[in-house]
């Protein structure tokens, strides 16, 4: 099997964590809700647009460096926040943290991480953000905001679009649970994979940012987790966890120009454009194609308010994506199962080299586009391809 240094694009770090993973936590990383349509979508509508290069112009020094969220990247990436990445290796979010400071980019670690807080951010030191849910227990979603701003993560994201789990019918026909159980139907999955077994056993499952709210009953985590998420949660809860954080607000998982609008009046820093790589609603618009009425929306409110940051998640795989999604009005982009292809595929190793890729990608369109610098992307840089009469 090749190692991920002869992977040469995301879908080769893909093709090895498949390789890499039993059958079921296959699954989960790679699955959707329902038929899985928002989640192909997220990627096709990139084959919208095409590139627009400019010639004759000096590229000999190319710049991709952008600020997201207060912080001057060295490329405008963002690490989604992805809920128990240990699952996929141990090394988890702490090799995910670090191969974003390795590269430039920010790091988000989820509140569902297998890593805590105070872990990650001892042992990475590049730009991080904390992502939060707010909890049927406010107490445990107060904590941990509390927790990441003692240790020092710069940005807080709040992800808005689980009121309630969504239909994952791939994990189900795979029999998954979290922690993995053997089972009659899943034993042969988990005996082909015995290094990944092997991983497991010496690093049990566990949610470290719950070690004292976890059920001590039998309950899976993954039954735990279900029964975590507010319905109630609704726009009246911003304020009070507005002042609970002093640095940059983050909504993640709006898909309308209007509630965007309402999160800037609201006194939130940013939006993130996300349908939560397809895996809550089916059939949901895909962020790229409510991109630019957003941020057409957002410059008509004017002001400071409208001046808020859009950043883009779901379906990003190249550079060229990346360039898309900026020049149609984005301030950064968010990615998730790249990073996670590459943990899966080789650790931190691979998680690097996924992430590796995408900046030499990136700094290599800006080059066969003409530009020098990342804010040189402008409507210009794409054209609307035409769709079947």
């Amino acid at each position: 099997m090749k190692s991920v240094s002869q992977c040469w694009n995301i879908a080769d770090l893909a093709s090895l964590a498949r390789k890499a993973l039993p059958a079921p936590v296959h699954a989960i990383l790679e699955g959707g809700a329902d038929d899985e349509s928002a989640m192909a979508r997220n990627r096709a509508a990139f084959a919208d647009y095409a590139l627009v290069p400019r010639v004759l112009n000096d590229v000999s020094q190319v710049d991709g460096a952008a600020t997201v969220l207060g912080q001057r990247l060295a490329w405008p990436m963002v690490v989604a926040p992805t809920a128990i990445a240990g699952l996929f290796h141990s090394g988890g979010e702490v090799a995910l943290a670090r191969a974003a400071a390795a590269t430039g980019a920010l790091f988000t670690l989820s509140a569902m991480a297998s890593r805590s807080i105070e872990e990650v951010a001892a042992a990475a030191p590049g730009p991080k953000a904390f992502q939060a849910y707010v909890f049927r227990d406010r107490g445990i979603t107060r904590a941990q905001i509390q927790r990441a701003r003692a240790a020092g993560y710069g940005a807080l994201i709040l992800t808005v679009d689980v009121p309630i789990p969504g239909n994952r019918e791939r994990d189900r026909r795979a029999d998954i649970t979290l922690p993995p159980r053997l089972g009659a139907r899943t034993f042969a999955a988990f005996a082909s994979r015995p290094g990944w077994c092997l991983d497991k056993a010496r690093h049990p499952m566990r949610l470290a940012n719950f070690d004292d709210h976890c059920p001590r009953d039998g309950t899976s985590l993954s039954a735990y987790i279900a029964e975590q998420f507010d319905p109630t949660f609704n726009w009246a809860d911003i304020a009070p966890l507005r002042r609970l954080w002093d640095g940059p607000l983050v909504l993640k998982g709006i898909l309308r120009p209007e509630d965007a609008c309402r999160a800037a009046a609201e006194g939130v820093d940013a939006v993130v454009l996300s349908n939560h790589g397809g895996r809550q609603l089916d059939t949901a618009v895909a962020p790229l194609d409510v991109l630019p009425r957003t941020v057409e929306a957002l410059a008509r409110r004017g002001g400071a308010a409208g001046a808020i940051q859009v950043i883009l998640d779901g379906g990003i795989r190249r550079g060229t994506d990346m360039v898309k999604a900026l020049a149609l009005g984005a301030a950064g982009c968010m990615a998730g199962r790249p990073g996670l292809y590459g943990l899966a595929a080789g650790g931190q190793a691979g998680a690097l080299r996924a992430l590796q890729l995408l900046r030499e990608e990136y700094g290599r369109d800006l080059g066969l586009l003409g530009l020098t610098a990342t804010e040189q992307i402008d409507a210009g840089t794409i054209w609307r391809v035409p769709g079947p009469a």
